[in-house]
């Protein structure tokens, strides 16, 4: 009878330690996740607010934008002018519309399947969310037409020289997938609430994470055509911060 005693407080003893061992690791894995997010939060924001300092090139007569949607920044360029036709690049044919009197083409970059799946903030699953933290998916640039600037959202005028321009046509020509013959490859969706009437997707380079974003992205843009940056940063507030001192 003792032996068998000691044999049951041994065992509960055994299951006792084990459950407290799993509510230690439980309570270490979170907190780590906690002091994770709270230090790159911190570094984001410091980053961010670092400047990479842009460079005055004589004749800047280009004029483009910077577009802030929610939490999304875009390129917005004039659709044709001496240097290039968007229109070759991106398709309107690929559009709904297929509008001729559109005048700009917002350009931006980011995860091919949160572009595919997500029409609404509602509709992020958990999956999509953890292939986009985690750099797990495959990305897409989405380019959007427009008559005009458009005046319900935050937009940035900036100035650029034919050379600043051509150097940001080759970043993003060299973000986009080509094939042989050195065009872009449209992406059907099979969502059709993911598209609206003048936009379309483009199957693109590199993936989306935590580290490289959608306004990392334009972030770099606007680095490689020696215009104002941050040193890093993964929002859009960072980029919209610089501009606004």
């Amino acid at each position: 009878m003792k032996k068998e005693r000691k044999k049951s407080k041994v065992q509960k003893t055994g299951i006792r330690r084990y459950i407290q061992l799993v509510l230690k690791s439980i309570l270490w894995f979170f907190g780590g996740l906690i002091g994770f997010f709270i230090l790159y939060g911190i570094v984001s924001f410091f980053t961010s607010r670092i400047t990479v300092e842009g460079k005055y090139d004589k004749g800047e007569k280009v004029q483009i934008y910077l577009m802030q949607s929610g939490v999304h920044t875009d390129f917005l360029v004039p659709v044709k002018n001496e240097e290039i036709d968007w229109t070759e690049v991106f398709p309107r044919k690929n559009t709904k519309l297929n509008d001729t009197n559109t005048r700009y083409l917002a350009i931006g970059w980011g995860d091919k399947n949160f572009y595919m799946n997500t029409p609404e903030w509602s509709d992020l699953t958990f999956k999509t969310a953890i292939s986009c933290i985690a750099g797990l998916g495959t990305a897409a640039i989405h380019s959007t037409y427009y008559c005009d600037v458009p005046k319900d959202k935050p937009t940035v005028q900036l100035s650029l020289s034919k050379k600043q321009y051509k150097k940001l046509i080759r970043y993003v020509k060299n973000t986009l997938v080509l094939t042989k013959t050195q065009n872009s490859i449209y992406i059907k969706p099979s969502n059709k609430k993911v598209v609206s009437d003048n936009d379309a997707y483009y199957e693109a380079h590199m993936r989306y994470s935590l580290f490289h974003t959608c306004n990392t992205w334009i972030n770099n843009g606007l680095k490689s055509c020696e215009k104002k940056a941050c040193l890093w940063t993964p929002t859009s507030g960072g980029i919209f911060y610089q501009y606004a001192k």
